[in-house]
């Protein structure tokens, strides 16, 4: 009876063995290999749309957010147009948190 645990622990230990030595060659593969990764579906566009002024905004027509020239968002979003300030807010949109992009 005592063979019989003491090959089933020798046992055991060997499978336990064999699975770390598994998992660390994939941890390995993994580190050599990374996945992709995941597309953040925020990204502006790659180009900015013609027509861009100094004096006009940006309006993304999805959101009612206007973005000011020079940021990040200005003529990239997928679904806006080009307008003054006064034109916009007029029409319902807000500059981004709140703010104003012309100082006038």
């Amino acid at each position: 009876m005592q063979l019989r645990s003491l090959s089933s622990a020798v046992l055991f230990s060997e499978l336990i063995l064999a699975g770390s030595l598994t998992l660390s060659a994939q941890t390995a593969t993994s580190a050599a290999n990374p996945s992709p990764a995941k597309h953040n579906r925020f990204q502006p566009a790659a180009k900015q749309a013609p027509g861009a002024a100094p004096d006009k905004v940006w309006v993304n027509l999805s959101t009612h957010v206007y973005h000011c020239p020079g940021d990040r968002y200005y003529g990239r979003t997928s679904n806006g147009k080009y307008m003054t300030e006064a034109e916009a807010k007029a029409a319902g949109d807000h500059g981004p948190r709140g703010r104003s992009c012309f100082n006038k």
